[in-house]
C-alpha cells in the first residue's frame, strides 16, 4: 500500500472507529468525506503546481479554496514561474500571507531571483524588510553589491565579511575586489585574515591569500600545509623550528593530525620532541591525552599504558571510561575497578559504569556486592538495566505507563490552525513540512500539554511526532505510544523470508528513522531503514525486488523489504550474530570487521568499547528497543543475552551457557 493511501485509510479508521478518539472529533466525521475529497484534489494539483501548471477549475478548485493548503497550492505554483513571474503578482501573495512557512520560501526564492534579473531596488526594498538582520554572507554579499557601494557603511560592512577565517560566497568575490580596488585590502588585512585562516585550520585559503604576502608568510603558510598533507615528516622536522607561540601551535596540528592516523608514531614523536617546546601544562597535556585517547580507540594493545602513564592532571573522565572499556575487553577486572574509583561521583553512577563495576566485582568473587549493584540496575528500563537483570535471571522491568488521556487537552491541540496544517501537510505525505510546523507549534507547550500533543499525533498514525513530544514531555513509560508498529503487515511477512525477527528489524527501523518514510541523512541515506541508494539498488538486484531508483526508498514498503534484505546480509556475513551485524547496519562491514578482536571478548565489553560513539550508542538503542518489541508483540520476554554469544577474530560464536540457561556475554 502507498504511503498517502495507508495514510487515508488510517486516518479515517482513527475518526470513524478508535475508542479514544474523543466525542468532539469524532462529531467531526461527517465532514471526513469532503476533507478526504480535498486531499486528494490537493494532491493531483500539487504535482501540476509544481511544473508551473494550475490545473483546478470549476467544483474542484471550489472544494480546494476552503481547504488549509490551499495558500501553499498557489505559493508552489507560483515558485515554479518565478523566473518569469510579475512582480505584483509575487508581492501581492506575499502580502496577503506574512506568517504563513511556505511563504517565507517564496520569498527568498523571490530575494534570489531579483538577483538574476538585477533589479536591484525591489532587492534591495525586500532585503531591507526581511532579511538584513539575519542575513548570511551569501544575502549580505549581493546586497552590497546592489547597492552599488555608495554609502557610507560600504567599507565598514564588506571588511566584516573579509575578516573571517573561512572562505566566502562566491557572490562576496566582486565585494572584495571592490575593496582591493579602493587599495582597502593592505598587507596587514591579508595577514590579519591569514592568521584566522591559520587559527580555522583552512589550509587552503591560507594558501591563497599567502600569494599577496611576502616570502616569509608564504613559508609559514608551506609549513602548515606539509604537516597536513604529511605529518610524521613533519614533525621529524620539528627539530628545527624555533620554540616561539606560533610553532607550538603548528607542532600541536601537527600531532594532532598524526595520531588520528598512527597513534603510535605520534607516541613516539611526541616523547622525542614534546620537551622541545615550552607547551604550557594543559596543552601538554591534551596532546599526551588526546594520543593516548586515539590509541584507546583502536583498541591498540600499547593504549592501555599509555592511558595509564598519563597522570593525575593529564586524566579525565573520559581516560578513565576508556580505561575501564579497554580493561573490560582484557578481562583486567582489578585495573576496572582502579579506574571505576577515580571517576568522579557524577559519573560514577552512570548505568554503564555501575553495570561494569557489578561486571568486575563479580568476577572478582565479591558476588554480594555485585548482586546489589545488578539488583539497583534491573529496575531500568534500558540496555545495561536488561543486562543486570540477565546476570540476576530477573524478569525485565517494563514499566509500561500509558499517557492518561485528557480529551479537552487533546480537542483543544487538535483545534489549533497550526497543528491543523501539521497534519494535513503529513496526510497528503508532504511530512517534512508537516514536521517542521508541528515542531514550531509544540515548542511553546507544556509538559502535560505536550504528552496530550503526543497520543493526538499516535491517533493520527504520525509516530515519529508521537515519539518526539513523549520524549519531551517525559512521558516515556508510555510504550505503545513510543514504541509503536507501523506497517506491521511488510515487517511481518518481509522478515521470515529474510530470517531475521521483525522485532529485530522494528528496532532498526525506529532507530534509524522514528518511521519517518521521507527522511534523509546528511550521507543520503533514505526512509524508513535509511538506505543509501546504491546499498538499495545492489539489494534489489540481489533480492530480484522492483527498484526503480531513489524513489523506490521513499516508498515504505519497498524500503522495508530492502531494509530487512539488508540486514539479513549483514546478519549472514558476520555469522548471524545480531550484535555485529547491528553495528555493520550503522557503521558498515569494513568498519565491524576492522573492529574485531585479536581474541575471543565478552559481547557486552565489545559493544562498550565501539571506537565510535554513535554506533556504540546505535547498537544499544536497538538491542534494547528490540527486547521492547518483543514484548509488546509477544507479551513475552526475550533476553539481551539470548543474542550476545562473544565477539571473536573471525565474527562470532555460538552462545555458551553458563548452565543456568544464561549466555556467558
Amino acid at each position: 500500500m502507498h504511503v498517502k493511501t495507508w495514510r487515508r485509510a488510517a486516518v479515517c479508521s482513527v475518526l470513524w472507529l478508535s475508542p479514544l478518539v474523543p466525542a468532539s472529533i469524532a462529531g467531526a466525521a461527517s465532514a471526513e468525506p469532503e476533507i478526504e475529497r480535498q486531499r486528494t484534489a490537493f494532491a493531483a494539483a500539487w504535482a501540476a503546481a509544481e511544473r508551473g501548471r494550475w490545473e483546478p477549475s470549476g467544483d474542484t478548485l471550489e472544494l480546494l479554496e476552503s481547504y488549509v493548503l490551499f495558500p501553499d497550492l498557489r505559493a508552489a505554483w507560483l515558485r515554479a514561474r518565478l523566473s518569469t513571474a510579475a512582480p505584483a503578482e509575487v508581492e501581492a501573495f506575499l502580502a496577503a500571507h506574512p506568517g504563513l512557512p511556505a511563504t517565507e520560501d517564496l520569498r527568498r526564492r523571490w530575494l534570489d531571483t531579483l538577483e538574476k534579473r538585477q533589479d536591484w531596488p525591489r532587492y534591495l526594498a525586500l532585503y531591507a524588510r526581511h532579511f538584513s538582520d539575519r542575513a548570511e554572507p551569501q544575502i549580505r554579499c549581493v546586497a552590497l553589491r546592489a547597492a552599488g557601494g555608495d554609502d557610507d557603511g560600504y567599507v565598514a560592512a564588506a571588511l566584516e565579511l573579509w575578516t573571517v577565517g573561512v572562505s566566502q560566497p562566491k557572490a562576496c568575490d566582486p565585494v572584495f575586489a571592490e575593496l582591493e580596488r579602493r587599495g582597502e585590502l593592505t598587507p596587514e588585512r591579508y595577514r590579519a585574515r591569514l592568521t584566522l585562516a591559520l587559527e580555522a585550520r583552512q589550509i587552503s585559503l591560507a594558501r591563497y591569500l599567502a600569494r599577496k604576502l611576502d616570502a616569509g608568510d608564504r613559508n609559514l603558510v608551506e609549513r602548515w600545509a606539509r604537516m597536513q598533507s604529511d605529518p610524521g615528516a613533519a614533525l621529524r622536522d620539528a627539530a628545527r623550528l624555533a620554540d616561539t607561540p606560533g610553532q607550538r601551535d603548528l607542532v600541536a596540528y601537527g600531532f594532532r593530525q598524526l595520531m588520528r592516523r598512527d597513534p603510535l608514531e605520534s607516541s613516539r614523536l611526541w616523547r622525542a620532541l614534546g620537551d622541545r617546546y615550552a607547551f604550557d601544562p594543559d596543552e601538554r597535556h591534551a596532546i599526551a591525552r588526546e594520543i593516548a585517547l586515539s590509541a584507546a580507540r583502536r583498541h591498540l594493545p600499547a593504549a592501555a599504558a599509555l592511558l595509564a602513564e598519563l597522570g593525575d592532571a593529564a586524566t579525565t573522565t573520559g581516560v578513565l571510561e576508556w580505561r575501564m572499556r579497554l580493561s573490560a575487553l582484557a578481562g583486567d577486572w582489578q585495573g576496572l575497578l582502579d579506574a571505576h574509583k577515580g571517576l568522579p561521583a557524577d559519573a560514577a553512577v552512570l548505568e554503564p559504569w555501575r553495570y561494569w563495576q557489578a561486571r568486575a566485582l563479580e568476577a572478582s568473587g565479591e558476588d554480594e556486592t555485585a548482586a546489589r549493584i545488578f539488583a539497583d540496575l534491573a529496575v531500568e528500563r534500558s540496555y545495561h538495566g536488561f543486562l543486570a537483570a540477565d546476570r540476576l535471571e530477573r524478569p525485565y522491568a517494563w514499566a509500561h505507563r500509558p499517557i492518561e488521556p485528557d480529551e479537552e487537552i487533546i480537542a483543544a491541540l487538535a483545534a489549533r490552525p497550526a497543528l491543523i496544517r501539521a497534519r494535513e501537510l503529513f496526510f497528503v505525505g508532504q511530512d517534512s513540512r508537516g514536521r517542521s510546523e508541528w515542531n514550531l507549534e509544540i515548542d511553546g507547550l507544556s509538559a502535560d500539554q505536550r504528552a496530550q500533543a503526543a497520543l493526538l499525533a499516535h491517533r493520527w498514525g504520525w509516530h515519529s511526532r508521537a515519539i518526539s513530544a513523549a520524549a519531551q514531555a517525559g512521558a516515556l513509560d508510555d510504550l505503545v505510544v513510543r514504541y509503536p508498529t507501523p506497517f506491521r503487515h511488510t515487517f511481518d511477512a518481509r522478515a521470515p523470508e529474510a530470517r531475521v525477527a521483525a522485532t529485530w528489524a522494528y528496532g532498526i527501523a525506529r532507530s534509524e528513522s522514528l518511521f519517518m518514510p521521507d527522511v534523509a541523512s546528511g550521507a543520503g541515506a533514505l526512509g524508513l531503514m535509511q538506505l543509501l541508494p546504491s546499498t538499495g539498488r545492489e539489494t534489489a538486484r540481489r533480492a530480484s525486488v522492483t527498484y526503480r531508483g531513489s524513489a523506490s526508498l521513499l516508498e515504505p514498503e519497498t524500503n522495508i523489504a530492502l531494509g530487512i534484505r539488508y540486514l539479513a546480509s549483514m546478519y549472514e556475513r558476520f555469522g548471524r550474530h545480531r550484535v555485529l551485524a547491528t553495528a555493520a547496519y550503522n557503521a558498515g562491514p569494513r568498519r565491524v570487521s576492522d573492529w574485531l578482536p585479536d581474541r575471543t571478548v565478552p559481547a557486552d565489553a565489545w559493544v562498550d568499547a565501539i571506537p565510535f560513539d554513535e554506533t556504540r550508542t546505535y547498537v544499544q538503542r536497538v538491542l534494547s528497543a528490540e527486547a521492547i518489541f518483543y514484548w509488546r508483540l509477544h507479551e513475552d520476554t526475550q533476553r539481551l543475552s539470548a543474542h550476545m554469544p562473544p565477539v571473536g577474530p573471525a565474527g562470532a560464536s555460538r552462545v555458551a551457557s553458563d548452565g543456568a540457561g544464561r549466555s556467558t556475554l
